[in-house]
């Protein structure tokens, strides 16, 4: 060994990309030496079997898929233990569904200028990935493999499969690289939905037993306490509409009914024709001829 050279040995820390991300000098320095300068990059550069640094290993590794928006077909209302009310995403096994994600960095702000390859899968809802039971159609069918361009990336999906063939089990969307690789290096580069219900018919909501609120009653009787709290505002406007609403069905309903008789009446004297009016009054005439006779008798009678 040279004099003046230090007894070191060199341990590299690479990548699974191979890249060097540390270096560490195990030993020490000989009796009488002086400790040798800390390698520069361009001494990095040109040890042997070194390939470039890559500065931004660490700044990749701190990429992260973000949902920006997920569009089911309809929202409902379910209540879970305690009475506490929580809100389940239901989409149609007939309809698409749309899912937007975004690559953003450790900032949480969009990485404009990425362009990454992402596949969806069908997840339960516990993680546990969907097993193909039927091989005549997929369990996602749509576009599964998107490429990210300038930060995002949107999918149009349809699940095949029912939660009701699936022991009523709710589903999920999970959207990674797709190369696996990418993924075991940058974990933080995979995101899931929210549960979502798949059915086959969406259906309608109940239709309110009473539409007019009780005389003296509260307005919003027949609704349960939550939504109450949640939609007061809304739901005494709707009620205020539909009193207005049976108001003037009320009435119209006066209306029609007196233009009705009206008609009936001036149909029945065309049907008796112009002489019924005349008779009908000469009659009227003579029976009160007759009734003022029979009211006054004394009258009839001679004087002896």
């Amino acid at each position: 060994m040279a004099a003046g050279a230090p007894n070191l040995d060199v341990r590299l820390t690479r990548s699974q990309s191979g890249n060097i991300v540390d270096v560490d000098f195990i030993g020490g320095l000989a009796h009488g030496t002086v400790p040798a300068p800390l390698p520069t990059h361009q001494m990095m550069m040109q040890m042997p079997g070194m390939g470039p640094v890559n500065s931004g290993a660490v700044i990749s590794c701190g990429r992260r898929l973000k949902i920006l928006e997920h569009r089911v077909h309809k929202v409902e209302v379910r209540t879970k233990e305690f009475d506490e009310p929580e809100e389940e995403l239901v989409v149609s096994n007939l309809r698409q569904l749309m899912l937007k994600v975004g690559v953003h960095n450790h900032l949480d702000q969009p990485i404009l200028d990425c362009t990454l390859p992402l596949r969806a899968a069908l997840l339960y809802e516990n993680g546990v990935p969907v097993n193909q039971t039927s091989s005549s159609e997929p369990l996602l069918v749509g576009e599964t493999d998107v490429v990210a361009l300038q930060g995002s990336a949107t999918f149009k999906l349809r699940i095949t499969s029912l939660s009701s063939h699936r022991d009523k089990q709710r589903f999920r969307i999970q959207v990674t690289p797709q190369a696996m690789e990418l993924l075991r290096r940058e974990p933080m580069l995979c995101v899931v939905t929210d549960p979502m219900k798949s059915v086959t018919k969406l259906g309608r909501a109940n239709p309110t037993p009473q539409l007019l609120p009780p005389a003296g009653g509260d307005s919003l009787a027949g609704v349960p306490d939550h939504l109450k709290r949640k939609y007061r505002e809304a739901l005494e406007e709707h009620s205020n509409m539909l009193g207005n609403i049976c108001e003037t069905q009320q009435m119209i309903l006066r209306e029609l009914t007196s233009v009705h008789s009206i008609a009936k009446r001036a149909a029945t004297q065309d049907h008796e024709g112009p002489g019924a009016s005349a008779d009908t009054a000469g009659t009227c005439g003579t029976d009160d001829e007759e009734l003022e006779l029979a009211s006054a008798p004394s009258a009839l009678k001679p004087e002896p």
